[in-house]
């Protein structure tokens, strides 16, 4: 099954198109192909990023058609009206989105990191981790492997701040990934010089994914020694200005949080014009300086969720893989049911998925990818949601 559904090509305008499948109808931007009415393309985070043959399209198409009417009417019935947080934004996220929902891959290519954050397994003076990188070719072929084999459409390429992989090396892994098999191609790759992220867009990278981490000034330069809140931000402006999609939010539960902390960096998550909400709970690594705090509360996490859900209805909400962490059993169906509408599925090998330790015992390490893809589709389907894109 592919995580994406084809859709037809109805109206063309510059290059804003609409595309429409099953009578659903989605608003995508059109960066890459020569498209004309009536063309079938996959698209993802509101872009194209494949055009494909109609005799392959209609295939796909017949193949979900009665499924995808089943979904939907599952959907419905776990969003009926209710006086519960949770299932009031639920019903909110079935009102702006349908049964639409996102996945992508993450694919985590080295875990060298030059800096010191506080809350972070991967910083650079944990000497116990051992640390790894993947060569260009290497996370190239992984990534063809898991558009071509395992039928991703968005893929997120993550490191800690590795300035092993200079503006050559990204380049090269960029370009030869958008020439051989198109995808979104999202970058988390930390604060790097402005000029890498322009010359990584031009090759067809289009989303990136960076946290502001709070918008708690005082905290934030605390948690990050020698960092400043507002280049984070200014940064994350001007990946905006570029044209990129933008992925990013904070962490729940920092040490030295005020009340009122995670309404500011909603609203800061909001006024940056993120494409997805990423927000996940702070978990502390036994090799870090916050070793001795406690992660926050699953409820905490899940309120959230919901209030962003309310307060920004069209907003795409990731249930992150920390959460999921939290709650080994449930936490990504919680996630799903507050009002969350997109996933990630790790796909990085196992040998490097154990060091890539941002906090420990993460969720998904170690398991086999084909039999972990299979439980989260099967997930989607009790709950009614389809993997497909959720537009502009």
């Amino acid at each position: 099954m592919c995580y994406a559904i084809p859709g037809k090509v109805i109206e063309i305008e510059d290059n804003i198109c609409k595309i429409e499948y099953f009578g659903i109808i989605k608003k995508v931007r059109n960066d890459f192909y020569d498209l004309k009415i009536g063309d079938y393309v996959y698209a993802q985070g509101g872009f194209v990023i494949q055009k494909i043959p109609e005799e392959e399209a209609r295939e796909t198409l017949k193949i979900w058609e009665e499924f995808f009417y089943k979904l939907k009417e599952v959907d419905l019935r776990v969003t009926y009206p209710s006086k519960d947080l949770y299932k009031i934004a639920n019903r909110i996220r079935q009102e702006y989105h349908d049964n639409s929902c996102c996945i992508h891959g993450i694919i985590e290519f080295s875990n060298y990191c030059r800096n010191n954050c506080l809350y972070c397994g991967l910083r650079k003076d944990n000497k116990k981790l051992k640390r790894y990188r993947m060569e260009p070719d290497e996370i190239i072929n992984l990534a063809f492997y898991a558009i071509n084999k395992l039928n991703f459409k968005a893929l997120v390429f993550q490191s800690g701040e590795d300035l092993y992989y200079d503006i050559d090396k990204l380049s090269y892994i960029v370009k030869r990934i958008m020439e051989g098999s198109p995808c979104l191609l999202i970058l988390s790759i930390g604060e790097r010089e402005i000029e890498i992220y322009k010359r990584l867009y031009e090759l067809g990278a289009r989303a990136i994914l960076l946290r502001f981490e709070t918008s708690n000034k005082k905290v934030y330069e605390k948690m990050r020694p020698g960092h400043k809140l507002e280049d984070r931000v200014n940064l994350i402006r001007e990946l905006k200005e570029i044209g990129y999609l933008i992925m990013t939010g904070f962490l729940i539960g920092l040490p030295g949080e005020e009340e009122g902390d995670i309404l500011n960096n909603l609203a800061l998550t909001n006024e940056l014009g993120a494409e997805m909400f990423s927000f996940g709970p702070f978990i502390p690594h036994p090799d870090t300086p916050l070793k001795d705090f406690l992660p926050p509360p699953m409820e905490k996490v899940l309120d959230t969720i919901a209030q962003a859900r309310i307060l920004y209805p069209n907003s795409k909400i990731l249930v992150t893989t920390a959460m999921q962490t939290l709650d080994k059993k449930d936490g990504l169906k919680k996630g799903l049911l507050a009002g969350a509408n997109s996933l990630m599925i790790n796909l990085t090998p196992k040998e490097y998925a154990y060091l890539y330790e941002i906090y420990p015992n993460r969720d998904g390490v170690g398991e086999d990818i084909n039999q972990k893809i299979k439980e989260i589709i099967a997930l989607l389907h009790e709950l009614g949601r389809a993997p497909a894109d959720i537009g502009l």
